[in-house]
């Protein structure tokens, strides 16, 4: 029995896949240690022969959001831990023995890994060159629910996330089936109410591919589309911490203190009015901030941030089309500037 499920998914992309799964079969960790699972939404008949002759498991969906892939990823695995990949990114062939060690606390309930970004397709070998030259890793933070009294804002990527499956119950998986791009913040909140130790790890063992394909990295030099893209994207952020919210508020399986669930349960609640009011200030959508929204999401920002630009920032959605239009090609201009500068 695999120790290790490894969820690979892939939607509408052909042209990464491989590297993605080549990388997670060429660890150092055992084969028979864990499993690869790939879920995609196209058939493709070289791809499907070479996951056949390499023993990985190959199932094909029908379309939907990303959270039913990895849901039904997690329905057909067979380890105790889950490690997640998506199928632009790469792992360095240490990754899973790593995952290995941190998850011998049978307390460890998440792990994150740091990560490194990269530009087109350098092989593997010469990343981990520029890794090992730029290296300032090492550091494990082991953190409980105890300690997190600050922030409970997750990291992201996918591809740097590994969870103990008992996060996942019936009702759980249900609802990850309607995420569509969120799913590594839900496991955080999952595996926080699963009153374990999260486990933070400075070392770089995966490798984030920024290409044009990706939603991080599409860039719109036409403000017009842009504004339709930007939209469309908060739109569904917006969407997946309402259903965050929804989880949460009706989860009957968290293990952590009340007071702690109900930190949690505010913190989705700023977090979802926050994508409201950012949804709600472009100057293409209607405003769907209401009265008693700002108020709580003003009551939120007095109590945990007390700074002026936030606060003000929750009247913004109520602002002259004139003004929210300003501001969105001030901020269309500063994506632009920050696409270019972090291009290698």
């Amino acid at each position: 029995m695999p120790f290790i499920s490894v969820i690979i998914t892939a939607h509408n992309r052909r042209e990464f896949l491989l590297d993605a799964v080549n990388s997670a079969l060429n660890q150092t960790l055992p084969k028979d240690e864990y499993e690869v699972i790939v879920v995609k939404n196209f058939e493709d008949e070289r791809i499907d022969k070479f996951l056949e002759d390499h023993g990985v498991k190959n199932i094909v969906t029908n379309n939907g959001p990303f959270g039913a892939d990895l849901a039904r990823g997690v329905e057909e695995s067979k380890g105790e831990v889950i490690s997640l990949l998506d199928d632009d990114d790469l792992w360095l062939p240490q990754k899973l023995e790593k995952v290995k060690q941190v998850f011998q606390d049978e307390n460890v309930i998440y792990y994150h890994n740091n990560l490194y970004n990269f530009y087109g397709s350098l092989s593997i070998d010469s990343l981990i060159d520029k890794i090992k030259s730029n290296k300032d890793s090492g550091k494990l933070l082991k953190l409980t629910v105890h300690d997190m009294n600050k922030s409970l804002s997750p990291p992201v990527n996918n591809s740097s996330i590994a969870v103990r499956k008992k996060i996942f119950s019936k009702n759980a998986l249900d609802e990850i089936k309607n995420v569509h791009l969120m799913a590594d913040n839900l496991l955080f909140y999952l595996a926080y109410c699963n009153n374990g130790y999260l486990v933070f790890d400075d070392e770089i063992l995966t490798l984030r591919r920024i290409h044009t394909a990706n939603a991080s990295a599409a860039k719109m030099n036409d403000y017009e589309s842009w504004l339709a893209y930007v939209s469309n994207l908060v739109k569904i952020y917006k969407n997946d911490y309402l259903t965050f919210l929804n989880i949460f508020t009706h989860y009957d399986k968290c293990e952590i203190p009340d007071e702690y669930k109900k930190r949690l349960i505010s913190h989705l609640e700023a977090s979802y009015l926050r994508w409201v009011i950012t949804y709600s200030r472009l100057p293409n959508t209607k405003n769907e901030l209401t009265l008693r929204g700002l108020i709580k999401y003003l009551g939120y920002q007095l109590k945990y941030k007390r700074r002026l630009l936030p606060f003000l920032y929750g009247f913004s959605p109520f602002a002259p089309k004139i003004i929210k239009d300003y501001a969105a090609k001030r901020w269309h201009k500063n994506y632009l500037r920050n696409m270019g500068s972090n291009k290698q």
